[in-house]
């Protein structure tokens, strides 16, 4: 079994995670906004989709491959956001 460890959240490794960076700058867009707004789905609405795409930086999923081919993207369209929780 694979053992765990805790690190403290000064490791150096943890700037290196993308779905960390993921989830602060979240949180920083939800205290600088108020809330991240939900649609009838409780998907994120399409504003904030938007904006995790162009400052997620996401491996693999930049904002110009994102935009690529269609210019609205949903969340389910963008990894990181599928595993963030909206409830």
């Amino acid at each position: 079994m694979i053992e765990f460890r805790a690190l403290p959240s000064d490791h150096p490794d943890l700037s290196h995670s993308p779905l960390l960076r993921a989830a602060l700058l979240t949180l920083g867009y939800a205290r600088e906004h108020g809330s991240i707004g939900l649609t009838k789905t409780d998907a994120f609405k399409r504003v904030f989709v938007y904006w995790a795409v162009e400052h997620f930086q996401w491996p693999g999923k930049t904002a110009a491959e994102m935009f690529r081919f269609n210019k609205v993207v949903n969340e389910f369209e963008f990894p990181p956001l599928e595993v963030l929780p909206t409830s």
